[in-house]
């Protein structure tokens, strides 16, 4: 079976797979990230990203004619190479199994992401699936309503073999600068289990605008640097220098006809999350 015909996530940072319905319905209405974030990427060839587009309309259909009771996100980069990354959040590994053995059961919908992988193959250049855990403890006022956002800013962090607890330390020192400056932002950390090369840290900040880039800009000037005080920008130099081994940041932006959200979900936001129909690439 391909690779994604078994990835039938939920939403992104707010909607968690869970046993009941209740849970995911408490889950939903908390907005809490998800312990465990499965990430499909996939790298898409040149001047291919409207064909890419139209294959990947069928994946939310299918799952739509399927019933399918978990969902997942979909957005597409505006910076770097050209990529589409789909995250889906789950309560456990356990729950992730479970998914993926309902969808092995269900042989129409089976065949259906079969068919639909095999036409996706031809527009892609590589893929990746990624699992990452929740650190709650580096996250800052993660909290909201990402129905209500269009883009995230992913930061992709690589440490330097044995300074996972150092970053963990440092990152405190930059939530606490934070608190102190009152800065109206919101991120979540995740730690990559598997997927990467590692240590890997992925730091997503959601965004109504990109203005709030510009405003992400200017909030990090003198404030926010009296909040670190001398000690602590020193301490971030140092970091830098000895814990460190690569940071890149890459821009992305919600895809609604390439995702499928929840009724629930559609219905916070339902003018982006319910474009006009489109129809998916045939055999």
């Amino acid at each position: 079976m391909p690779q994604r015909a078994w990835l039938a996530p939920v939403a992104f940072l707010c909607l968690t797979s869970a046993p009941t319905v209740a849970a995911a319905q408490e889950a939903a209405s908390s907005h809490s990230p998800p312990k465990v974030m499965q990430i499909f990427v996939e790298s898409v060839k040149p001047g291919k990203g409207a064909a890419h587009e139209k294959v990947e309309i069928g994946w939310p259909q299918a799952f739509r004619k399927a019933k399918w009771p978990s969902h997942y996100l979909a957005m597409t980069s505006m910076s770097g190479p050209g990529e589409a990354w789909f995250l889906g959040g789950y309560d456990s590994y356990a729950a992730l199994e479970t998914d993926q053995q309902n969808v092995e059961k269900t042989p129409t919908l089976s065949r259906e992401l079969e068919r639909l992988s095999q036409l996706d193959g031809e527009l892609l250049s590589g893929t990746r699936n990624v699992l990452a855990l929740y650190r709650p403890d580096l996250s800052y006022r993660p909290d909201i309503d990402i129905a209500q956002m269009r883009y995230v800013a992913l930061t992709i962090i690589t440490l330097k073999p044995g300074y996972d607890s150092a970053f963990a330390e440092i990152r405190k020192l930059v939530h606490a600068g934070h608190e102190k400056a009152n800065m109206d932002e919101h991120w979540a950390m995740y730690q990559v289990t598997s997927g990467m090369p590692g240590p890997a840290y992925l730091l997503m900040i959601p965004m109504k605008s990109l203005q709030e880039v510009d405003a992400a800009q200017e909030s990090h000037g003198k404030p926010y640097q009296d909040a670190l005080g001398d000690t602590g920008r020193q301490q971030l130099r140092d970091f830098a220098r000895a814990g460190m081994a690569a940071s890149e940041t890459k821009l992305f932006a919600f895809s609604p006809k390439m995702s499928y959200p929840s009724d629930e979900w559609v219905a916070r936001d339902p003018q982006f999350w319910k474009p006009k129909a489109a129809t998916a690439a045939k055999p």
